[in-house]
């Protein structure tokens, strides 16, 4: 947006947002003695004109974030221009993610230029002077210096950097009562000389933008001592990448896989507006067992974080993280649920696992076998799943509290679904179904106000594939029966038949064996008792993984001798569907 005279139009915008340049910054509200003599000079009519001008003008909030590496704490302050009304209200999001409850982090809250009339759960209502200039200040007080697995999503402020998604932090105007839709919004940071600093939608320390309040809230904000990369996507556009040089695996590599995956999701999507976007990996210092790994992402606002131990190395597993999180600009940012949106997480969540993993395969990135090992990983964990048939509602109420069950159930479901409806749609002479589906709903989405629901998913199945459609969306979402899949719905590249397979059984628990480093709750008649492995054997050392089919190999102290015990986690055989590449597919 180019300049145009008015203090307001102090940015110069780039395409990453617009830079602050310092010789325009805003400047103080002229004095409302001026105002008065122009009334006077001008006239009622002209000046009820002017007024009406001045109301019309987008207002404007200016954050200042000052991180402090001493205190582990986060010094905010806004600035908020109004325009027109003598009421506002602003807010932070009660909860979100991991972070549990958020108002309880934010210490005293001061506001200047307006009296707080009403104040309930993470909202202030405020009256002032018309057209009046707000500031808010406050202290965010994280619960620690280092992020763990369990609580990812707080902000956090260590030596090194600072992390934090808006969501967890920051207060923004609410909407309704005449708020505006979007806002200029300024960012400043004030931060160590070294510190390079960033968010989702721009990078320096004095940025700008055009932006709603749900979009400063879902976006994520990074400083410190930073590694940071441009690449120029053919075809697609900037990206910027930002992450601690600590970090085991290269940052040009990481650069490249970037970019990459963003023009093969691209060109699948049929993308031609993909905006600049920016990928954040932060770091987790929790320690993992030796042997583990944890991985976990969060889709943001023209951007994605990446939660990674430091020792991650590239490979398959960053790859589908990177994926499934780049899904989301599309499976949640251009199509957004509708509230409460766990009920169609089945979607958001699963269809976008089904069209990472595909869009990897189908890509060239993935070979055959890569692609089956996933698909049946995905199948024998949703059979082992004792939730598998969670209903959305169940979902709903469950997703957090019982995480590693109920919690994956979306997941598995939207993904064995986009492989069962892509087969029947094939069946019927529709290619590519899913797909249709999908660019259908996210044309809805784009040519006005959409917001997904079952109903309308189900609509819009029944109108783009057939009315087959609709008996299935009544068994399998709505009803929650078990899904599956055809054995030929990966033909001719992959093939599916009924094999005997093994439930994964460590043979012990794992963290509470792993904590003591001395083997604790041992099973009786598990595979691990019958290699030799004994209640209480003192663990010197462990290679641990989530495979059955991949030996486990623990040390053992007994006394003053070492003793390797080797063993195939295997619990109960079942059989379900699993894929291997097929012997030459066309």
């Amino acid at each position: 947006m180019p300049p145009d005279g008015r203090q307001r139009r102090a940015v110069r915008r780039g395409r990453r947002g617009a830079t602050l340049r310092a010789d325009r910054r805003p400047g103080p509200r002229r004095p409302p003695v001026l105002r008065t003599t122009c009334r006077r000079m001008l006239g009622p009519a002209l000046f009820a004109a002017v007024a009406a001008a001045r109301a019309a003008e987008p207002e404007m909030l200016t954050y200042t974030l000052r991180p402090d590496p001493g205190t582990g704490r986060i010094r905010v302050e806004l600035t908020w221009r109004t325009a027109g009304r003598e009421d506002s209200t602003f807010g932070v999001s009660p909860r979100w993610g991991n972070a549990g409850e958020i108002e309880p982090l934010l210490q005293d809250l001061q506001c200047d230029g307006a009296v707080v009339a009403a104040r309930e759960r993470g909202a202030w209502t405020l009256r002032h002077r018309r057209d009046a200039v707000i500031r808010v200040t406050y202290i965010v007080q994280p619960p620690g210096r280092t992020l763990t697995w369990a609580r990812s999503h707080v902000p956090v402020v260590t030596a090194e950097y600072f992390h934090g998604v808006g969501h967890t932090f920051l207060v923004t105007p609410l909407p309704g009562g005449g708020m505006p839709d979007t806002y200029e919004v300024l960012l400043r940071w004030d931060v160590p000389r070294d510190w390079t600093a960033l968010c989702s939608w721009a990078a320096g320390r004095g940025v700008g933008d055009r932006l709603r309040p749900d979009d400063i809230r879902h976006s994520a904000y990074v400083a410190g001592r930073l590694r940071t990369l441009s690449r120029d996507v053919p075809g697609v556009g900037p990206l910027t990448v930002a992450l601690p040089a600590r970090l085991a695996f290269p940052a040009d590599q990481f650069a490249e896989l970037a970019a990459g995956l963003i023009r093969d999701q691209c060109r699948f999507m049929q993308e031609s507006a993909f905006p600049p976007f920016t990928v954040l990996v932060v770091p987790i210092d929790e320690p993992l067992p030796r042997g583990t790994t944890s991985l976990s992402g969060t889709g943001l606002y023209h951007s994605f974080v990446l939660f990674v131990p430091p020792e991650t190395r590239l490979g398959d597993n960053v790859e589908h993280l990177f994926a499934h999180e780049l899904l989301h600009y599309w499976n949640g940012g251009v199509l957004v649920a509708e509230e409460p949106d766990e009920l169609v997480y089945w979607f958001t969540e699963g269809f976008t696992d089904y069209f990472a993993l595909r869009i990897l395969f189908e890509s060239g990135r993935w070979d055959a076998a890569t692609y089956a090992k996933w698909l049946n990983r995905h199948l024998r964990a949703y059979n082992a799943n004792p939730a598998r048939n969670a209903t959305n509602a169940q979902i709903q109420a469950r997703f957090w509290k019982d995480r590693d069950t109920v919690g994956e159930v979306p997941y598995q479901r939207g993904l064995l679904l986009g492989l069962r409806w892509q087969a029947l749609s094939r069946q019927r002479g529709v290619e590519d179904g899913v797909g249709k589906l999908f660019r259908h709903l996210l044309a809805r989405a784009r040519s006005g106000e959409f917001r997904l629901t079952n109903d309308r998913i189900r609509e819009a199945g029944r109108s783009v594939l057939g009315d087959w459609f609709t008996a299935e969306f009544a068994r399998f979402v709505e009803a929650a029966e078990t899904v599956e899949v055809p054995p030929d719905a990966l033909a001719p590249a992959l093939t599916g038949a009924i094999r005997k397979v093994y439930e994964f059984q460590l043979g012990f628990d794992r963290e509470a064996s792993l904590a003591a480093q001395q083997v604790k709750g041992l099973i009786s008649g598990s595979a691990a008792a019958k290699a030799g492995l004994r209640e209480g054997d003192e663990l010197a050392g462990w290679d641990i993984h989530g495979e059955a089919d991949q030996e486990i190999r623990l040390q053992v102290r007994r006394g003053d001798k070492l003793q390797t015990i080797r063993y195939y986690p295997r619990g109960a055989a079942v059989e379900i569907l699993q894929f291997k590449p097929s012997a030459s597919p066309s």
